[in-house]
């Protein structure tokens, strides 16, 4: 049971990281580096296994990854997506349409594939492999939009297919992680008309969630405005609408199966095209000012310092050479071919590199079904962390001239 003694503690550990997390983003910002960099350095330096759990605070250390914490840092994901689908409406998912289902797609059977092989290569057990390989196929939506959202090309025709196509790849990912759980829990391998049907359905199931966000959403939002006498009141109403529908589809993905943020994403696009989505973005925006660095520095306080002597660095840079170059393969070359742009191309595979969330919920399956050791563990929690830092230097300098174009316009 969770009492205030847990929820003060709780509380007093995010501001002493969010708040260094903050200023960080600001100074990597200034240096023309992604916050995101900022947000997760201070979660590796202020987290649990650093300073955070040397500082104490009461009987315990100052900084705990606890339940309300990991809490937390889900709902900062969900008002994420959602603001990010507010910038995405429904006409724009069936412009991207084939293409993004390839890169989706692709996104996850390359890195799932190669990964697998390569941790067979290094003497690993055939479910330490599958787990690794499933943990590098899920692209973290969170940082291909926060990113897109800095360089201001969410909107651009390869932020547009990047996005949708990363949104699908989650879904898949999900599947696949399915088809992992029941393999850690029967040690038996799916067969492949099972992960098939696994992969239809959650696909299937998302599309109609988005059908009910799109078409019932706007009118019910709206709705609620009206029941309101002034205009202060109905703007509150709108807001608080907007925000509830956001967690009320973030649950309704979470009760089939799925990822609530893919759920809460679905939310913000049945508002994107309406004509509430100017107010509730700006509202949206305000929240975000905590909620992104909250999300990323609890993504760097899973990090332990202390056990990276202990890493096999061989097997943690060809990893990260596969996390990075089966993405490219995998998202980045169908795009050139479909786009028929190299560069534009190459942007929705940079753009697919980060993982994030689902990666930590993979790892999590493994590591408490005493699958793999804790090293393992933090050597690919490393692996997902500097592909967090690599995804946003590589968009960014291949925007670099049209990016420099902006700023003197300005």
């Amino acid at each position: 049971m969770v009492t205030e003694f847990d929820v003060i503690p709780t509380m007093i550990g995010i501001l002493f990281m969010v708040l260094p997390a903050i200023l960080f983003g600001k100074i990597c910002k200034h240096f023309k580096i992604s916050e995101i960099v900022g947000f997760v350095l201070a979660g590796v330096l202020l987290g649990p296994f650093a300073l955070g759990g040397i500082i104490p605070f009461f009987e315990n250390s100052i900084v705990n990854l606890n339940e309300i914490m990991l809490s937390l840092w889900q709902i900062s994901g969900i008002i994420i997506l959602f603001s990010a689908g507010l910038h995405f409406t429904f006409h724009g998912l069936i412009k991207a349409g084939y293409r993004s289902a390839v890169v989706g797609v692709m996104g996850v059977v390359v890195p799932l594939v190669l990964g697998y092989y390569v941790s067979s290569l290094f003497g690993f057990d055939w479910t330490v492999a599958v787990i690794i390989g499933a943990t590098l196929s899920a692209t973290s939506i969170v940082v291909a939009v926060t990113i897109l959202e800095e360089l201001k090309k969410e909107k651009s025709e390869e932020g547009n297919i990047l996005v949708n196509a990363a949104v699908l790849d989650d879904v898949v990912g999900l599947a696949v992680l399915s088809a992992v759980i029941s393999l850690v829990t029967l040690h038996t391998m799916p067969s492949v008309e099972s992960i098939f049907f696994t992969v239809a359905r959650d696909v299937g199931l998302w599309f109609l969630i988005l059908m009910g966000a799109v078409f019932i959403l706007p009118k019910i939002v709206h709705g609620v405005s009206l029941s309101k006498p002034s205009s202060l009141e109905a703007r509150g109403a709108k807001e608080a609408a907007s925000l509830g529908s956001a967690f009320g589809f973030a649950a309704i993905a979470s009760t089939v199966g799925l990822n609530p943020i893919v759920g809460a994403f679905a939310a913000g696009m049945g508002l994107a095209g309406s004509k509430l989505a100017g107010q509730v973005r700006e509202f949206v925006g305000r929240l975000k000012v905590i909620v992104e660095p909250l999300f990323f520095v609890i993504i760097g306080a899973h990090v332990n310092l202390a056990q990276i002597n202990e890493m096999n660095f061989v097997f943690f840079i060809v990893i990260l050479a596969v996390a990075i170059f089966s993405k490219i393969i995998g998202c980045g070359l169908p795009s050139i071919v479909m786009l028929k742009n190299r560069t534009k191309g190459l942007r929705v595979g940079y753009g697919m590199i980060g993982r994030g969330e689902v990666a930590f919920i993979t790892m999590g399956v493994g590591l408490s079904a005493g699958i793999f050791d804790e090293i393992i563990y933090s050597t690919i929690v490393l692996v997902v962390l500097v592909t967090i830092f690599i995804t946003p230097i590589l968009l960014r300098n291949s925007y670099g001239k049209e990016l420099d174009k902006n700023v003197m316009k300005k």
